[in-house]
C-alpha cells in the first residue's frame, strides 16, 4: 500500500478516539501547511472510530486492524505505506495551532543535520476543551541517572517567542521526523520487515528508545517553541508532587502502563547505552533501580511480570543491541553522556 508522494506524511494511530476526532482533525484541516496525506491505522477501536471517519472524512486512507496490534508497529506500518519527506506522528488527543506543521517543516528544511523536531506542548484540557499555559513537554531530559522525563512538564509556559534549542530528543505526542534520518537508524524485524520503532516496546517509551538511536546516529533533536500544539494528558507532571502525592498518582495509573514503561526502560538503556556509561554511572543508575524494584516488591507485585518480560526477549534484544553497535552508532560514549544531567 504505496501512498501519494507528500511533503509531509501524518500518521495517526486510534483506539477509541471518536470523541477526540472532531477537535484533532479539524486542527489538521486548518492547518498552513497543506501538502500532507493522513494515514489512519486503527487499533481494533470498539466505539464509532472507524465508522466516523468514514462518514466525515471519506478522503483518509483507514487500515483495519481486529485487535490492538501496538503503538510501534502501527506507525511502522504508516510509516513504510507512505511517500513523504518527512513524518508527522499525531496522537488521537491533540489539537494543533494553524501554523505548527508550516514552522517545523521550514525549520527542518533549513537544517538539515535535525533529524526530530516538536513544538511546545501545551495540556488541552478536553473536559471543558480548553487549551492551557501549563506544559506538556519541551522535549526529553535524561539525568545521571538515566531516568527520562520530559522538560517542564506539570509548569506554567514562560518560554514564550524564545528561539528552538536543541534537546536530548521528542516527545512521541506530535514529533516531526526526517524521513532518511528514520532510515538510517531502522532496526530488522520479524518477518523480514523493517521497525523504525521497535516492536519490542509494543507501547510506552518507544519514542524514548528512537531518540536514543537518533542520537547514537549523531542526529540532533529540537524543540522549536512558537510552533504550538496541546495535548490532552490528565496527570501533572511529577515535580510538582509530594512523596506521597507521586506514590498515590502512581497507583492510580493503569497496570498496563506501568508494566511496559518498567520494561521498556530497561530494554531502552540495555540495547542503546555504552557499557562504558553505564560503568561511570553505575551508582546513580543502581539507586534509582532498586529503589524502584523495592517499591515495585512492596506495592506493585503485578509489575514484576514486566521483569519476566525483559528477561525473555533478551535474546531479541542482544541481537539488536548487536545490529545497532555494527551499522548505528556514530558517536562516541562521552557524546551521549553529556545529555546527562
Amino acid at each position: 500500500m504505496e501512498r501519494p508522494k507528500t511533503k509531509l506524511a501524518v500518521s495517526l494511530v486510534t483506539y477509541n478516539a471518536e470523541k477526540y476526532l472532531p477537535f484533532c482533525l479539524s486542527s489538521l484541516v486548518n492547518q498552513t501547511f497543506q501538502d500532507f496525506a493522513v494515514l489512519v491505522i486503527d487499533n481494533g477501536s470498539s466505539d464509532r472510530t472507524v465508522p466516523y471517519l468514514k462518514e466525515k472524512y471519506p478522503q483518509i486512507k483507514v487500515v483495519e486492524h481486529s485487535g490492538n496490534v501496538g503503538f510501534a508497529k502501527a506507525h511502522n506500518q504508516a510509516i513504510a505505506w507512505s511517500r513523504s519527506d518527512y513524518l508527522c506522528l499525531l496522537n488521537q488527543d491533540s489539537v494543533l495551532e494553524p501554523d505548527y506543521f508550516r514552522r517545523l517543516i521550514d525549520f527542518l528544511e533549513e537544517n538539515p543535520a535535525v533529524a526530530a523536531i516538536s513544538g511546545k506542548i501545551l495540556i488541552w484540557d478536553y473536559s471543558d476543551n480548553k487549551k492551557t499555559d501549563v506544559i506538556d513537554s519541551l522535549g526529553l531530559r535524561v539525568f545521571k541517572n538515566h531516568r527520562v522525563v520530559e522538560i517542564g512538564q506539570g509548569e506554567t509556559d514562560t518560554v514564550a517567542e524564545q528561539p528552538a534549542w536543541e534537546v536530548f530528543g521528542v516527545s512521541g505526542a506530535v514529533p516531526v521526523y526526517r524521513r532518511s534520518a528514520l532510515e538510517s537508524v531502522k532496526l530488522p524485524g520479524s518477518l523480514g520487515r523493517e521497525e523504525y520503532f521497535d516492536e519490542l516496546f509494543f507501547s510506552y517509551k518507544e519514542d524514548v528508545d528512537l531518540a536514543w538511536r537518533l542520537r547514537l546516529a549523531g542526529y540532533q533533536s529540537f524543540c522549536l517553541p512558537v510552533a504550538v500544539a496541546y495535548h490532552n494528558r490528565t496527570v501533572r507532571g511529577q515535580r510538582d508532587l509530594s512523596d506521597q502525592a507521586a506514590a498515590d498518582l502512581r497507583r492510580s495509573k493503569d497496570q498496563m502502563v506501568k508494566l511496559y514503561s518498567y520494561k521498556n526502560h530497561l530494554q531502552t538503556l540495555f540495547k542503546n547505552e555504552f557499557f562504558s556509561n553505564l560503568f561511570k554511572y553505575f551508582w546513580p543508575i543502581f539507586w534509582y533501580e532498586l529503589k524502584k524494584l523495592v517499591y515495585i516488591l512492596l506495592f506493585e507485585q503485578s509489575t514484576l511480570h514486566g521483569l519476566g518480560l525483559y528477561f525473555k526477549q533478551r535474546p531479541k534484544l542482544k541481537a539488536k543491541r548487536r545490529y545497532i553497535v555494527k551499522h548505528i552508532i556514530k558517536v562516541k560514549a562521552g557524546e551521549i553522556a553529556k545529555w546527562f544531567e
